[in-house]
C-alpha cells in the first residue's frame, strides 16, 4: 500500500484537465484543509476530492471488491477509509465549503460526469438566477447550465458545426435545440411542476415550462389543457399528453364571475384537476389584433380574457404567465384592466409589459404583451429580460439548413402559387430586392401612401423574420417569400422561426390550413421559458389543495 500513489494520480491529472476545459480555475492538493482536497476554489468556497473506487470503497463499482483473502481485515480498512472521507468531507462543509466527491470510474464517460460537474461549479451566491453555456470542443457537445438556490441542473445537445463563424455556445446550444439533436440531461428529480394550459393552441407556452423543468432538472406534469380548436389540442395531447383535456368553451368550464362561490361545473374540476403551481396562457388575441379592422377593441372574445382570473381564484397557481397582442391594452371593454386589478386582490404580485421575443433570442420580430402573477413575490418583466437577453438571430440562423429540402409531405412543402404570385417572387429574386415595386402589386397597393410595404416581401438572411402570422403561406399577407428560393415558407421553416423543434409533433393537424393557424398563433416558446425558469428558481411552492 505504501507504494500506492497519494497525489498527481493519473485520474486527478484527468479531472483538472476537464475542469479547466470548462473554464474553472482552482488550486491543488489544498494543505491548508482537512483532507487535503484534489482541486480546490477558495474564492468561490468549493473544493472536489477524487477518489479511486478500489481504495475509497464504491459501493456497487466493479473496480472494487473485498479481497478473498483476509476478509476480515479489507472489511475493517475499508470501513475505516469511508468513515475518514466522510468526516473530512463534514469538517469541510463546517468551514463553508460546498464539497463534491467524483469517483474513478466517472471519467470513463466524460460527457455524464459534466453533467455533475457544471450545476456544481456554477452554482451562484444568493438568490440570483444563473444561466451560463460552454463548449466541449472535442467532444463536440454544448452544454447548458442554470443554476438557482432551489435548483441546478446541466443539459448538453450535439451541436451542429460552427458556421460563419459562429462559435457562441448559446447560439449553438439554441440551434440544437430547434434541429432536434441529441441531447443527454439528467434524471429529473423532486416533485413535478404540475402546470395548466387554457387557451393552449397547440402548445408553445407548455413547450417553454417542460423546457424549463428539464433545464433546472425538475420533472414536468402537464394537468389539464383547454382549447376550443379540435384540432390545436390534438396536437397538444400527442406533445404532452395532459392528464385532463377538454375542448369545451371556457366559458362553459369556469361559469362563474369573480367572487361568486364554486358553481357544481367548477367544483367538479376542482376535484378533478388538483392543484396547479404554473398557470400559462394565450387568450384569443384576434379582436385585439391591427390586422382585424372589424371588430377590433369590441370584438366579444376579448372579455375571454377574464376567464384567467377566475381560474386563479379557484386554483391559486403559484405562479402566472399571460400572453397577448399589444393590443389587448387597448379593449374597450377593460378585460385586462379589471383581470390584473382582480388578480391583484387575490394576493398575487403582477407585473406587466410589453416584449420583445426577438431579444430572447427568437429570430423574429414579435411583440407581446405579458402578464405575470406570483404568489412568492414580485417578479420584474424586465428584471428578466435583462438576465437573459441574447443578440438578434437571423432568418438563416434558424432556417438556412432547410434551404433546399425536399417536399416529402405537407410539413415542408410550401403553397402552390398562382401565376401572378409566382412572377412577383422571382422578380425580387432575380433582381435582388425585398420590397416589391408599387408597379407590381395590386391596384389597391399601387397608391404611394399605402401601408403594405412588408406585402410581397422577401425575407432577409441576414435579419430576423416579420411576426409570423397564419398568412404565411401567402406572399399576400405579410413578408414571408424565402430568401433564396421561388416560394413562400413551409411550415417546418415557419415552426422553426416560432422556436418549435423539429422534434415537436404536428401530426394531429389534418389539414394544411389548420397546421398554418396552429403555428401562426403559437407563441414562441422562448417567451414561458425565461419566466419557467424564473418561476421554478423561486424554490419548492406549496400548492394549495382543495
Amino acid at each position: 500500500m505504501s507504494r500506492v500513489k497519494q497525489k498527481n494520480t493519473t485520474v486527478e491529472r484527468a479531472l483538472r484537465q476537464l475542469v479547466r476545459t470548462l473554464g474553472f480555475r482552482f488550486a491543488v492538493n489544498a494543505a491548508h484543509l482537512p483532507g487535503r482536497p484534489d482541486l480546490v476554489n477558495r474564492k468561490s468556497r468549493w473544493a472536489i476530492f477524487v477518489h479511486g473506487c478500489y481504495w475509497h470503497a464504491h459501493e456497487g463499482c466493479s473496480l472494487w471488491k473485498i479481497p478473498a483473502t483476509n476478509r476480515i481485515f479489507w472489511t475493517r480498512k475499508f470501513a475505516d477509509n469511508r468513515t475518514r472521507d466522510q468526516r473530512k468531507l463534514q469538517e469541510l462543509e463546517d468551514l463553508g465549503y460546498r464539497v463534491m466527491v467524483v469517483w474513478q470510474c466517472e471519467l470513463l464517460n466524460r460527457a455524464a460526469l459534466t453533467l455533475r460537474l457544471l450545476p456544481f461549479l456554477e452554482r451562484p451566491e444568493g438568490l440570483q438566477t444563473s444561466l451560463s453555456y460552454r463548449l466541449l470542443h472535442d467532444l463536440n457537445l454544448v452544454a447548458r447550465t442554470v443554476s438557482s438556490a432551489a435548483a441546478s441542473a446541466t443539459t448538453i445537445h450535439e451541436h451542429p458545426s460552427a458556421q460563419n463563424g459562429n462559435d457562441d455556445p448559446g447560439s449553438l446550444f439554441d440551434q440544437a435545440f430547434l434541429r432536434g439533436y441529441r441531447y443527454i440531461a439528467a434524471k429529473p428529480s423532486g416533485p413535478p411542476i404540475r402546470t395548466a394550459d387554457i387557451f393552449c393552441g397547440c402548445g408553445g407556452l407548455s413547450l417553454g415550462i417542460r423546457e424549463a423543468c428539464r433545464a433546472v432538472g425538475r420533472p414536468f406534469l402537464s394537468v389539464l389543457a383547454v382549447d376550443s380548436n379540435p384540432s390545436s389540442l390534438e396536437v397538444y395531447k400527442d406533445n404532452f399528453s395532459p392528464l385532463t383535456s377538454s375542448g369545451e368553451d371556457i366559458q362553459t368550464l369556469l361559469d362563474r364571475d369573480f367572487g361568486d362561490p364554486p358553481s357544481p361545473r367548477e367544483t367538479a374540476w376542482l376535484a378533478a384537476i388538483g392543484p396547479v403551481e404554473i398557470l400559462v396562457a394565450g387568450p384569443p388575441c384576434q379582436g385585439h389584433s391591427d390586422l382585424n379592422n372589424q371588430t377590433r377593441r369590441t370584438d366579444p372574445r376579448n372579455k375571454l380574457y377574464e376567464r384567467i382570473g377566475r381560474f386563479a381564484e379557484l386554483f391559486r397557481p403559484a405562479h402566472l404567465l399571460v400572453e397577448n397582442v399589444p393590443g389587448v391594452v387597448h379593449d374597450r371593454e377593460r378585460s385586462l384592466d379589471r383581470t390584473a386589478q382582480y388578480i391583484e386582490s387575490l394576493g398575487y404580485h403582477v407585473d406587466t409589459s410589453i416584449v420583445d421575443v426577438a431579444r430572447l433570442g427568437v429570430p423574429q420580430k414579435r411583440r407581446r404583451h405579458v402578464l405575470v402573477a406570483s404568489l412568492v413575490g414580485p417578479i420584474s418583466i424586465q428584471d428578466v429580460l435583462e438576465r437573459h437577453q441574447v443578440p438578434e438571430r437571423s432568418v438563416a440562423w434558424s432556417i438556412r439548413d432547410l434551404e433546399k429540402t425536399e417536399a416529402n409531405g405537407p410539413f415542408d412543402a410550401a403553397t402552390q402559387h398562382s401565376a401572378v404570385n409566382l412572377s412577383r417572387i422571382r422578380y425580387l429574386l432575380a433582381n435582388d430586392q425585398y420590397d416589391l415595386p408599387n408597379t407590381l402589386r395590386p391596384s389597391c397597393h399601387q397608391n404611394d401612401e399605402h401601408s403594405y410595404r412588408s406585402m410581397y416581401g422577401r425575407l432577409s438572411w441576414t435579419e430576423p423574420a416579420q411576426t409570423v402570422t397564419s398568412g404565411f403561406g401567402s406572399p399576400g399577407q405579410g413578408r414571408f417569400i424565402h430568401p433564396s428560393q421561388a416560394r413562400t415558407l413551409t411550415p417546418r421553416e415557419a415552426a422553426r422561426l416560432q422556436f418549435f423543434p423539429d422534434s415537436y409533433s404536428f401530426a394531429g393537424a389534418p389539414t394544411r390550413r389548420s397546421l398554418a393557424s396552429m403555428i401562426g398563433n403559437a407563441a414562441p416558446m422562448k417567451l414561458s421559458w425565461v419566466f419557467g425558469i424564473e418561476f421554478i428558481a423561486r424554490g419548492p411552492q406549496k400548492v394549495e389543495s382543495h
